[in-house]
Order: C-alpha cells, then structure tokens, then sequence
C-alpha cells in the first residue's frame, strides 16, 4: 500500500519525507513538515515544507519564480536572511493530478497578470469632459474571474454616483466637473486563490 495519496492534505503526504532533514518518519514529524512556514524548524537558514502541488498551482507559481518539475507532493525551500526570496523545489513524488486545496499562500491557484496598466490622461471641465482610466488583466492560468476596485491612490474609497461611474469594472470613468483637482487613482484586482495585484497608479488632470 501507498504511503501517500493524491489528496491535498497531511494525513495524505509522503511519511518519508522528513527523513531527509534527520526527522524519524512518523506521523507527527509528517503533519508538522506539511506545509510548514517556520524558519530553521528542519534545516538553519531556511523555511522548508511539503506540500501537495496540482499542475494549475504550477502555472501560477511559473509565473512568478518558476515551479517544480512535477506535480505531486513537493518540498519547497525558501532562503532567510541574505538569502531572503530564493525559493528552491524538490518533488518527492510526481502525480498526475492532485485533488483538493489545503493553502493557497505558497501554492495559489492563480496569479493575477496586469497586461495593460491604466494611463494618465486629462479632461477639460469646461466642456465637461469625462475621463476614463481603463486596465486589462488575466489569471495563469486562465480561467479564474477577476473582481476589480478602483480607489484614490492613497485607498481612500471613490463615490460611484455623482462624480464616477461604476468602480469594479475594468474602466472608471471620471466626471471631470466633479472631480475638479488633480488625482491619482488606482485599481486592485483580485480573485479567489490568488494574492491581490495593484496596479501602477494614473494621474487625472484636470483642465480648463
């Protein structure tokens, strides 16, 4: 009998893979390295862990810093101190699927790419002009639905209505006779499974 299992969880990770790190392979040692997050708990210097990877976790995860060679049950390794962010993958055993979705913190399920960030543009509010700032984004993979909200570039929240049309869509648009000084705006796009992305701030300016 197999002594993992393709369901994402701790009872379900590879018993031997604590060895490795001088750990006797037992069931406490197997629930403590699944998905660990304490640095120097197994090895000085590093935070190192398991954790059960499907083959959607590994576009996402390509898509910032590479990914394992497999899906399956993976050892991740990330360097503290002067070796902060280099992050390494071990796959201790190579599955071809993987159900369930224990974290979505080392592994998400997507990533969120801005393609086209929001420009700055001007209006005149003497014509009445409206402004509009638009950006364009997708999830690797794709697939995930995107939810957007766009704020003042400090995160102050904007009043839809009288001086904006809708902000959780794709385009804000901005009613420059209302919105009479010059300001910066930005959007945050999220959805399930991914961390949150930001986009580059845009300046309205207005004229007259």
């Amino acid at each position: 009998m197999s002594q993992w299992k393709n369901d994402d969880s701790a009872a379900n990770s590879v018993l031997w893979g604590v060895a490795q790190y001088n750990k006797t392979a037992n069931g406490t040692n197997r629930d403590a390295f699944f998905g660990n997050t304490t640095a120097d708990a197994y090895v000085t210097g590093v935070t190192v862990g398991q954790y059960g990877v499907d083959t959607a976790e590994m576009d996402a995860i390509r898509e910032e810093s590479g990914s394992p060679a497999h899906a399956g049950w993976v050892v991740r390794t990330e360097g503290s101190g002067g070796r902060a962010g280099r992050i390494q993958y071990e796959t201790l055993v190579a599955m071809g699927s993987m159900s369930g979705d224990a974290e979505d913190a080392a592994f998400p399920d997507y990533t969120i790419v801005i393609n086209t960030q929001p420009a700055d543009t001007s209006a005149n509010t003497t014509a009445g002009e409206d402004a509009t700032f638009t950006v364009a984004a997708v999830s690797v993979p794709s697939g995930a639905t995107l939810a957007y909200q766009w704020t003042y570039a400090n995160g102050d929240s904007i009043q839809a209505g009288a001086n904006v049309g809708v902000t959780t869509a794709t385009t804000l648009t901005v009613n420059s006779q209302v919105e009479t000084a010059n300001v910066d705006f930005k959007v945050t796009i999220s959805t399930t499974g991914a961390d949150n992305l930001t986009s580059a701030n845009a300046t309205l300016t207005i004229t007259t």
